[in-house]
């Protein structure tokens, strides 16, 4: 065996597998990549060589002599960090979908649902077209980038030799995995307010003319004006999608620090 790889074998293979389990981590759930748009062979490659390519900037060694365990327990945690990665970045995209579910409810689409195959279940038709939307924007903003360029720089901040987390890591995952509901309300609420007003309408002219068949007028009507709310609402969305990019660091950074 040549002296170069017997000298990656002992030393740097560790290193290489912990890169690798943190890269595939947050393969599985961040927006754009943990999708399914990419084939599942490109997801499995890119993971292997991007690790490679990472490797020569960590300077860091794993000896096989350490104990079984304790590399069991690196790359579980390297594993862990770059799930919670991704998912703390991901909870914009479950805010707009369950902000989408709201939109598709008001309109009256709550039963023209289908197979969404993102996440390979059934969602609102309107649920898949403002995920897209703003997945398009997200793309168009770099986000995915900023992806990468974070999951390369946490090699710099937090060593691949993981041996535990903090005692508050589980609280303030759970806190920020819980503004899902929060934003997701903050999204839906122009949709469900104007809902309501065109209703407290069509009940006014049902009183004020009772030959007008309100639920014929009233469907199409509130489709139409929840189509006119959802093009309005695009800035706001773009405007968020491009604060949630500049501060994603930030937002991964304030969790994931426990490691």
């Amino acid at each position: 065996m040549p002296v170069e790889l017997q000298s990656f074998f002992f030393q740097k293979f560790l290193v290489w597998s912990a890169i690798l389990s943190r890269i595939a981590g947050i393969f599985l759930f961040s927006p754009f990549y943990g999708g399914r748009i990419f084939p599942t062979g490109v997801k499995i490659i890119f993971p292997i060589l991007l690790s490679y390519m990472v490797l020569p900037s960590v300077d860091q060694v794993l000896p096989l002599t350490i104990p079984l365990s304790s590399i069991v327990l690196i790359e579980f945690l390297n594993f862990s960090f770059g799930l919670a990665a991704g998912m703390v970045a991901n909870v914009l995209f479950y805010a707009l979908s369950f902000a989408g579910d709201i939109y598709g409810y008001q309109l009256g689409f709550a039963a023209a649902s289908i197979y969404d195959p993102q996440t390979e279940s059934e969602s609102v038709v309107v649920s898949q077209l403002v995920t897209m939307i703003c997945l398009y924007l997200f793309v168009l903003i770099k986000g995915p980038l900023v992806l990468l360029q974070f999951i390369i720089r946490s090699f710099q901040t937090v060593p691949v030799a993981i041996l535990g987390v903090g005692d508050e890591f589980a609280w303030s995952f759970a806190g920020v995995m819980g503004k899902v509901l929060e934003f997701g309300m903050q999204l839906g609420l122009p949709m469900i307010v104007f809902m309501l007003l065109v209703t407290f309408v069509l009940g006014i002219m049902s009183k004020l003319m009772p030959q007008l068949n309100v639920f014929i007028v009233g469907l199409p009507l509130k489709v139409m004006v929840g189509l006119f709310i959802m093009v309005g609402l695009l800035p706001v969305w773009a405007e968020i999608l491009v604060k949630y990019v500049r501060e994603l660091e930030d937002w991964i950074g304030n969790v994931l620090h426990m490691f």
